[in-house]
């Protein structure tokens, strides 16, 4: 759904270019949680991180849902900022996505380990983690090439 060209205005209004695809029913859930749940300004994307931060058990799937879509709206809030105004939603994203990997880790990485699943060598990453590093290619050889 994503590579149907999604469409973020700032007044709020989302939609997907791709009519076809907008028309499918799980486009439409996608389009409403976006719409509906997902927060959209710094404060409501502070207080959901800080829920987020003190739960200890795995979130129930529609607020995992909820934090997942967030994480792809600030992404998008990235893209279409200008200058400093990117700042805030980069550590948006940065903590969305911290979040991401400590819930999927609970009750199955070592104790005080979670906060640092982002930056853990894909192979000490637990096995349904690591799997997935074939789709997540390293930015650092593109780093040290644009420097």
């Amino acid at each position: 759904m994503l590579w149907g060209r999604l469409d973020i205005q700032a007044n709020g209004t989302i939609r997907l270019r791709d009519e076809e695809l907008a028309s499918l029913r799980p486009a439409r859930r996608f389009l409403r949680i976006l719409e509906e749940e997902v927060p959209k300004t710094p404060a409501e994307i502070e207080q959901h991180l800080r829920y987020y931060s003190l739960t200890d058990t795995p979130l129930p799937p529609t607020e995992f849902d909820r934090l997942l879509f967030t994480g792809v709206y600030s992404a998008y809030q990235v893209r279409s900022m200008q200058g400093l105004d990117k700042t805030p939603w980069i550590g948006f994203f940065s903590q969305l996505v911290d979040e991401i990997f400590r819930d999927l880790c609970k009750g199955l990485c070592p104790a005080n380990t979670t906060l640092l699943q982002a930056s853990w060598p894909w192979e000490e990453k637990p096995s349904h983690l690591a799997s997935l590093k074939h789709f997540y290619r390293s930015n650092l050889a593109r780093t040290k090439r644009d420097t």
